[in-house]
């Protein structure tokens, strides 16, 4: 009876250990004049959370290639950030259109996870990739290292 209690607690906790679920990361067809800006914006916003230098970021990019990540990656590499498959931070993206607004206006989502807790974040941009509000948070989570 010990044994099989010690194995689901076992498994269970293994379970919980792997890496943090952030989801997939998304990129829409966005104007190629703002990519560069919003990807340094984020980058900046990040390291107010995360110290560049000192954080492993595990980047969840789409399957197809695009100017964004390409710029994201760039970005966090040039703020002092290591980009690793097994980063302490997880993060993944979603940057698309608002298609009923008007004049075009882009958002982007972050997804953010860590040891500690995990956030949805978000902000919106024209399209020359000038912000449009402030960053909000949209969630938070508690600990990831418990079921």
């Amino acid at each position: 009876m010990i044994r099989i209690f010690a194995l689901i607690l076992f498994l269970g906790l293994t379970g919980c250990a792997g890496s943090h679920k952030v989801g997939g990361s998304f990129v829409g067809q966005l104007p190629q004049e703002g990519v560069v800006t919003i990807a340094d914006d984020a980058t900046s916003y990040l390291s107010s959370l995360y110290p560049p230098g000192h954080t492993s970021i595990r980047l969840e990019t789409p399957p197809q290639s695009d100017a964004f990540s390409r710029a994201l990656e760039t970005s966090l590499r040039q703020k002092g950030f290591t980009l690793s498959g097994s980063g302490t931070v997880t993060l993944s993206y979603v940057l698309d259109t608002l298609r009923s607004a008007a004049p075009p206006i882009w958002y982007l989502q972050l997804r953010i996870a860590d040891p500690k807790q995990s956030k949805k974040i978000a902000r919106s941009y024209t399209a020359d990739g000038n912000p449009a509000a402030g960053f909000s948070i949209l969630s938070t989570g508690g600990d990831h290292g418990k079921s």
